[in-house]
Order: structure tokens, then C-alpha cells, then sequence
């Protein structure tokens, strides 16, 4: 099952001026599946420092845990949704499997795992702006809107399946 999550950051020009990161409410793969946050770096890290938006993704405890299949594997989508119309979207693939570090991947036991996953530089600063030739504006009104989609590979437990209500 796949999962469809939107997340708005609002104060962009604040979080990029302050050069602080924002880290999206916990939210789950799926009924009874794995938990994440989105980490968004609004004046970029690494490679995108000062130039670019860097996005990462970060497994976090969650109350299924028990039941799913760990190491985490499954391929990631973070879209930066273009304000105007639902075409022209800003689209990433990240893909969690056997080659990426354990620490990106392992259960986490308590809070969000210090490791991320994504792209220094998703996205230019530039590339933010009102482009009329194809109707496409990511940052309006100081916000810009992300939808995260995941593909889980790896399996839920099957003899834990029915447990998807903690009591």
C-alpha cells in the first residue's frame, strides 16, 4: 500500500533567513505501518548550502513497530507541489534498500532517528519563483507544500498482521 501524506512549511523566507531546519508531524507508510518525518533545510545543507532547499526523510518510533519487518526498505516520493495547478510538480525518488547505511533504516526506539535520507538540493532557490511560461509556483504566500509518498518493500510480520490496534 502506498501512502499520500501533504505537509505545508509556512515562514519560508523566516526558516531560510534563520537558517533553521523543519521537521514535519510524524505520520505512517500506511495503516499499521512505519512512522517518518520529513526534515526540510530551507537554506540548504551540504552540497545545497545557501542555493537550494535540502529534503530528508527520517524513520521514527512508532506504535506498529513490533509487527513490521526491519531494516526498512521501500522507495520514497517528496513532491514540492506546484501552487497553481496539479501538474508540473517538483519530484524526488528515494530509494531505502540493503546498500544504504543501516543507521537511515533501522528501527528507531524512541523519538526520530538522527540519519535522514534525500537530496542536499532538491530544488534551486530560483526554481522557487513564478514561472508564467508553465504556470508553476512553488513558494507562495511564504509556504510551499510537500506530498511524501512511500512504497514499502519490506513486509509486516504475517502471524502480527491482525495487530494493528494497540491495546
Amino acid at each position: 500500500m502506498k501512502t499520500n501524506e501533504v505537509l505545508k512549511l509556512s515562514q519560508f523566507t523566516e526558516k531560510k533567513e534563520e537558517d533553521k531546519e523543519w521537521f514535519s508531524p510524524g505520520f505512517y507508510t500506511s495503516q499499521g505501518g512505519y512512522k517518518m518525518s520529513l526534515r526540510v533545510i530551507s537554506n540548504g545543507n551540504g552540497e545545497g548550502k545557501g542555493t537550494h532547499v535540502s529534503c530528508y526523510i527520517h524513520l521514527m518510533a512508532g506504535e506498529y513497530d513490533d509487527a513490521l519487518e526491519w531494516p526498512f526498505q521501500g522507495v520514497v516520493t517528496i513532491e514540492l507541489l506546484n501552487q497553481l495547478e496539479d501538474r508540473n510538480h517538483w519530484k524526488h525518488f528515494i530509494p531505502i534498500d540493503e546498500s544504504i547505511e543501516d543507521e537511515v533504516k533501522q528501527r528507531v526506539k524512541e523519538g526520530r532517528s538522527t540519519s535522514g535520507r534525500g537530496p542536499p538540493k532538491l530544488i534551486s532557490h530560483k526554481e522557487l519563483k513564478y514561472k508564467p511560461a508553465t504556470n508553476c509556483q512553488y513558494l507562495k504566500d511564504d509556504s510551499l507544500y510537500f506530498r511524501v509518498s512511500v512504497k514499502v518493500t519490506s513486509k509486516t510480520k504475517p502471524w502480527l498482521v491482525g495487530a494493528s490496534r494497540i491495546i
